[in-house]
């Protein structure tokens, strides 16, 4: 008898490294665009200083990109949640338990 939790299906071998790859990438913007939601509570904030630096230039891009199409909401700039919902949202369907990476590499779909 096996234990079939510890057996890993065979798979594509770009599963495993994108999986690898993908979590802090997704995990790492997700996290910085809490910060910019943090930030933008405090208006007096300098996004181009030290730690702040570190979340704003990887997150304005994104930000810019969709700041136009997305209105704002009671005057509050909603763009950073928008971003955290779809790298959440990503983050789940593709490593999350019932992932999409998580099942091919379990079961090798």
């Amino acid at each position: 008898m096996s234990n079939s939790n510890l057996i890993l299906a065979e798979t594509e071998p770009w599963v495993q490294p994108t999986a690898f790859v993908l979590g802090p990438f997704l995990n790492f913007l997700s996290f910085a665009m809490l910060c910019r939601v943090v930030a933008s509570w405090y208006p007096e904030t300098n996004l181009n200083k030290f730690p702040w630096n570190i979340v704003a230039w990887p997150t304005e891009p994104l930000l810019r990109a969709v700041k136009g199409s997305i209105p704002p909401a009671f005057g509050v700039d909603i763009t950073p949640v928008f971003w955290l919902a779809i790298f959440s949202f990503i983050n789940e369907i593709l490593l999350g338990p019932q992932g999409l990476l998580v099942m091919k590499m379990k079961y090798g779909i």
